[in-house]
């Protein structure tokens, strides 16, 4: 069985992806992963903890000098000494620092290499590392924008232990009240701070479920009306049951998190991380909303007082909440990780 090296870290949108395909590829692939040190890496590999290597890249978005060239040509000469160890026939790389290395090693040792990105304007690292792949991934329609490759466009992939439950179901399991409008705030994998606030000024009217990120829980969770109302947890890695329970969600706009909303049929109100590389959320935030499936709301224009409003208006609006959901969940291709991994196959043979 041929070997396939996936490689991808720093942020859930990198990692997410990168165990999804991951889990599609082992019927097919021995498999193994390349993170970097972060905590974010440790977190969400866990589950694949055996098969993972790390990798401590110096950054390439920030012009030659910043890449220190002694640290850079290490780390090229680390991800070449890994390929020839692990023996690999294809590396898949999903952004991110050990992403670049891992590709531009193969290239130089002639394993054919791709890359996937989830999001409307790919990232430097990826439109880089494109110019030493064979073939592209984009998940939302414009990710292909400056890439140097050919490119398939196979929406973004979704884990396949993620499944959707009936709400009652969810909310039953989750000591929700049935009859409960519920609203999911997500943050991305690392929480934001701006999405926390909104969450925890939200009235009693609904059950508000909030991802905060770990750097804030304590915070959170001190200042948070504990209650019935509200149910807080710095990292869930399955989502499930919270997006199964939800009727809409307030999140962040990164590539990941809407194609799960997606895979979820959940309607939602992005709101861009407005510090985001190239402003690539606000992108990401536009396509969901030119679908029908979200509404975006910039960051600097929420007034946070009349924002719980704006949600029970939209929430009683049955019949908008319907077009939305059925708008998200018909905006990307089916089985992504699938397609990706037949095209590897291809790759590698």
């Amino acid at each position: 069985m041929k070997h396939l090296l996936i490689a991808g870290g720093g942020t859930g949108g990198h990692i997410a992806p990168a165990i999804a395909v991951g889990e599609a590829a082992e019927a097919c692939f021995r498999v193994s992963y390349l993170s970097t040190p972060r905590p974010v890496d440790k977190m969400m590999y866990a589950q694949v903890d055996n098969t993972v290597h790390v990798l401590d890249p110096p950054r390439i978005d920030r012009g030659m000098k910043a890449l220190l060239p002694f640290t850079a040509l290490r780390a090229l000469h680390r991800a070449r000494t890994l390929l020839r160890q692990i023996k690999a026939d294809a590396v898949f790389g999903t952004g991110g620092y050990s992403s670049f290395y891992a590709i531009l090693a193969a290239k130089t040792l002639g394993i054919p290499a791709a890359i996937f990105d989830s999001n409307a304007i790919p990232g430097k690292s990826n439109r880089f590392a494109s110019r030493f792949c064979r073939l592209a991934f984009t998940g939302l329609p414009g990710g292909e924008k400056g890439l140097k490759c050919p490119f398939v466009h196979t929406g973004v992939p979704v884990s396949e232990r993620m499944k959707k439950v009936p709400a009652c179901a969810a909310r039953e399991s989750l000591g929700i009240p049935v009859d409960r409008s519920v609203v999911l705030f997500l943050g991305g994998s690392q929480g934001a701070k701006a999405i926390n606030e909104l969450a925890i000024s939200m009235k009693e009217d609904v059950t508000v479920l909030l991802q905060c990120g770990t750097a804030e829980y304590d915070k959170i969770k001190n200042t948070a009306n504990m209650g019935k109302n509200i149910i807080i947890k710095p990292f869930l890695d399955d989502l499930s049951l919270w997006y199964s329970a939800a009727e809409l969600a307030v999140a962040r706009a990164g590539g990941q998190t809407i194609a799960e909303l997606a895979a979820f049929s959940l309607p939602a109100v992005l709101v861009p991380f407005p510090y985001a590389a190239e402003n690539h959320q606000a992108a990401n935030a536009a396509a969901v909303e030119r679908a029908g499936g979200a509404i975006l709301r910039l960051q600097q224009d929420i007034d946070a007082a009349g924002f719980g409003e704006y949600l029970l208006r939209l929430i009683s609006s049955g019949n908008e909440l319907k077009k939305m959901s059925a708008a998200i969940g018909s905006m990307f291709p089916d089985h992504p990780a699938q397609s990706i991994v037949s095209q590897l196959q291809k790759l590698s043979s």
